[in-house]
């Protein structure tokens, strides 16, 4: 049955991440129309089976465990962009981010030149409303096409109750596409903005070794890379992880890291800021449990 439902089982899920930690997903779904998300949700749902969308993996840990449930990864289609009419960007929720912004740019189209800098699918930013240099995809996004078991509804933005890296978004739903409204602009200031956010990215994050997005969202009026890098982890290691000594904010992974070392150095981290008379830090990234699907990481709770 789940051959013929195009579904693979005990699928590594590491390669499917930037950080390449974690164990393996009992199976595997790949996805090219919304019937077909709609197909493996009810294919979960029928046997009781938690379920996780996993785009570009660049903002989630696996965990060492993996996870006893359905992954879903969008193709075909569903990783397609397209410009329908004078300003709307229409994208499949696994679309790359950063290509969408690129199609916008060639396209005349302005507004979007921050996701350059989230490596991560336009489905998944949307579902965690992403963002990046003040602004984030609540101020573009015009409406998206959720999938659940039942079948699909188009909604608009303010249906999404869309905050500081938070929607509405269930677990048990797919964001399957996307249209950003976006407004004309200059092609060669468009490209000027983007070179400029690519020189600044090269500059301030890792490049070139095994990490994901930023680790912790910033407390109001403060950076956490400041943070940490002021209780003096900047560069300090726990077993195969790495806090970064580019920017703090980033954790890297070893050669023989596990999903374990990632988290022991995020509540390290958390710890140190606290102990130094900082703010409690909040996960940005996202951590996949064995049993539960995606969502915080498990952090020691912190008075």
């Amino acid at each position: 049955m789940a051959e013929q439902a195009g579904i693979r089982e005990n699928v590594p899920l590491a390669p499917f991440t930037s950080i390449k930690v974690g164990g393996p997903a009992d199976a595997v779904a790949v996805c090219t129309s919304f019937a077909g998300v709609t197909e493996a949700l009810r294919w979960a749902a029928d046997r009781n089976a938690p379920v996780a969308v996993v785009g570009k993996g660049s903002n989630l840990i696996v965990d060492d465990a993996g996870f006893r449930g359905l992954v879903i990864r969008l193709a075909g289609r569903l990783s397609s962009i397209s410009v329908r009419g004078a300003d709307t960007l229409w994208c499949g929720g696994g679309a790359s981010l950063p290509r969408a912004v690129q199609r916008a740019a060639t396209a005349g189209l302005t507004g979007l030149e921050f996701g350059a800098s989230i490596p991560g699918t336009a489905g998944g930013a949307v579902a965690m409303n992403a963002g990046a240099y003040s602004s984030d995809l609540s101020q573009v996004l015009e409406w998206a096409v959720i999938c659940d078991a039942n079948g699909r509804r188009k909604v608009g933005r303010d249906d999404l109750a869309m905050g500081y890296r938070t929607t509405s978004v269930q677990g048990n739903e797919v964001v399957a596409a996307v249209g950003f409204r976006l407004a004309p602009g200059d092609p060669a200031d468009i490209k000027t903005t983007l070179d400029g956010l690519r020189t600044h990215r090269r500059t301030t994050q890792p490049q070139g070794v095994r990490t994901f997005g930023s680790v912790f969202t910033n407390p109001e009026g403060d950076s956490s890379g400041r943070l940490i890098e002021a209780a003096g982890l900047k560069g300090f290691t726990l077993g195969g992880a790495r806090i970064s000594p580019v920017h703090a904010n980033f954790i890297e992974a070893g050669k023989d890291c596990r999903a374990a070392d990632v988290i022991a150095l995020m509540d390290e981290a958390r710890r140190r800021v606290r102990d130094a008379g900082g703010p409690v830090l909040h996960a940005e990234v996202r951590y996949l449990h064995p049993e539960w699907g995606i969502g915080a990481p498990p952090l020691a709770e912190i008075a």
